[in-house]
């Protein structure tokens, strides 16, 4: 390396560490979300049909189908008894098998940070992919379909009675719209 070569490239050390960081200080900061990223799968259990769509269509071979039992389950299985498992080691969050699943129950989470030692913890079960889904999804339907709702002025097909909202002071108010 030539003297200039060196004085230039220690001129941009200089300006690099003058100037404001460029990463992130994830671990002590999360990141922040974006409204359509991709993050771990889950499963509403209880409406999926077992048509092995998702399974059919994993470009990267992460779907297994699972065998459930009814009484492990606790609720009336679908037809044929099963279910899809995924191997987040294998998954490389396209979309695909949300966007072809014909009842609607695998979604995508903004659950993002899944890292583990062992390799095996991975591996999710339709019981797993069902308590993800009641964790980070099903809490939130509500308030999505509120948001539509306000954004529309019409209710949501599955409400017959116009929402109600708490006001500061106590009082109910009639949701927008009605």
């Amino acid at each position: 390396m030539s003297i200039k070569e060196t004085v230039k490239i220690f001129g941009y050390g200089i300006k690099e560490a003058a100037s404001k960081r460029s990463t992130y200080p994830y671990p002590d900061k999360p990141l922040p979300i974006q409204k359509r990223s991709r993050g771990m799968l889950s499963l509403d259990l209880e409406n999926c049909i077992g048509c092995e769509l998702c399974f059919k269509i994993c470009p990267s071979d992460a779907i297994r189908m699972q065998k459930l039992d009814s009484k492990e389950a606790g609720f009336h299985t679908n037809a044929r008894s099963e279910a899809p498992s995924i191997d987040f080691n294998k998954c490389i969050f396209c979309g695909l098998c949300s966007e072809i699943c014909p009842p609607k129950v695998l979604h995508h989470t903004h659950k993002y940070d899944i890292s583990t030692d062992n390799r095996v913890e991975l591996i999710y079960t339709p019981f797993q992919l069902k308590d993800a889904y009641e964790k980070l999804v099903k809490p939130f339907e509500s308030e999505y379909d509120i948001i539509k709702f306000q954004k529309a002025g019409t209710p949501p097909a599955s409400t017959s009675k116009p929402l109600e909202t708490d006001n500061t002071d106590g009082k109910k108010e009639k949701g927008p719209g009605v």
